[in-house]
This record gives structure tokens, C-alpha cells and sequence, in this order.
């Protein structure tokens, strides 16, 4: 039996090791040169108006709770069109009398969860409306104006509210983040 000699040996090993890891080289590379894939969001819910498709409807349920100084209300939001559209945050709102602001609009923020709403689907928010006597000595009453994330003309909100002119909201209005699904009075989820 001929040994193979030491320098050899180790060429023979190279060799191997060589072959060996070339697929796996060729693999990673070709992993790394994937095109990248992004996901896709639907449109927002607020960028169209209401009454047209791809445009979501604001309105309002029955009290959910009341406490000493104000009552929660559940706000409900519901795609009328015929694709989905997202939602994310919280809305902006205000106190409207007679067409005109009472109060300055409280800004929507769109930090929160995505919500897709298909056609058709509802999502919620909480809208808290506080004692106005409890905020300022000459409160004006006026309706409540909605402001879905990213839109800039109000919705009706289907609420009455006594505000303080000039602030944010009224100092009254304390929107909640939207969440998706029908909101239930009385369930604190």
C-alpha cells in the first residue's frame, strides 16, 4: 500500500473543499441578487370624499359610557367603496355651529396599527366628549366635525357637543385610535 505523500494530501483537500463550497457560493449569491418584494397597501380610506368609491363613512353609535364630567361614544367608520382602503391613527376633530369652526381642529395623527377595510367593512375609534362647563365659563354648542388621518375636509360626526371657541377640539373632544372591527358599547377590549 502507497501512502500519498503530505504536499499532495492537502492539494487533494482544497480541491474538495473547493468543489464542495462553489454551489453553496453560486446559492448565496443568487439569494442576494432576489429582487427585493415590498408589500402593498391599499389606499387610504380618507383621500376620497365620502359618497364616492374607495371613500369611508363616519358615524356614530350610542353612548358606550358616561362618568362624572363627559360620556364615551364608539365612532364607527365604514369603507362605501367598492376596493379597500387603509386606515391608521387617530382622528382629528372639532365643534362646528352654524357652518363655521367654534373650536380649532384637533390634528389627526397617523401613529397607530395599520387597518385595511374592504369594501363594505367597518372599523372604530372612541370619541370621549368632555363637560365644556368643566373647561372654559362660555361654552358655545355646535356638532362634532370628524377628520380621518390624511383627509382635510370634515365629516359630519353625528354628535352634539358644547365647546370653548378657540381650542383645540373645543378642549371637549378627545378621539381615540381607530381599531378594526365593529365597536361595542360598554366593552372595554
Amino acid at each position: 500500500m502507497k501512502l500519498i505523500s503530505k504536499p499532495l494530501a492537502a492539494a487533494v483537500a482544497i480541491a474538495g473543499a473547493a468543489v464542495l463550497l462553489a454551489p453553496m457560493a453560486l446559492a448565496s449569491t443568487s439569494h442576494r441578487a432576489a429582487p427585493r418584494q415590498t408589500a402593498v397597501t391599499a389606499p387610504a380610506c380618507g383621500n376620497a370624499h365620502p359618497a364616492l368609491p374607495g371613500g369611508a363613512f363616519v358615524w356614530a353609535s350610542l353612548p358606550g359610557d358616561g362618568f362624572a364630567g363627559g360620556a364615551g361614544y364608539v365612532m364607527e367608520i365604514t369603507n362605501q367603496g367598492r376596493h379597500a382602503c387603509s386606515l391608521r391613527g387617530v382622528p382629528g376633530a372639532t365643534v362646528q355651529g352654524n357652518g363655521h369652526l367654534i373650536a380649532s381642529k384637533l390634528p389627526a395623527s397617523g401613529q397607530g396599527p395599520l387597518v385595511i377595510l374592504k369594501a363594505g367593512a367597518t372599523a372604530h375609534f372612541s370619541l370621549i366628549i368632555h363637560e365644556a362647563d368643566a373647561v372654559c365659563a362660555h361654552p358655545v354648542s355646535g356638532n362634532v366635525a370628524i377628520y380621518l388621518p390624511g383627509q382635510r375636509q370634515a365629516q359630519n360626526g353625528w354628535q352634539s357637543a358644547r365647546a370653548c371657541p378657540g381650542l383645540p377640539g373645543g378642549g371637549v373632544l378627545s378621539p381615540g385610535t381607530i381599531r378594526p372591527g365593529t365597536g361595542i358599547p360598554l366593552y372595554n377590549a
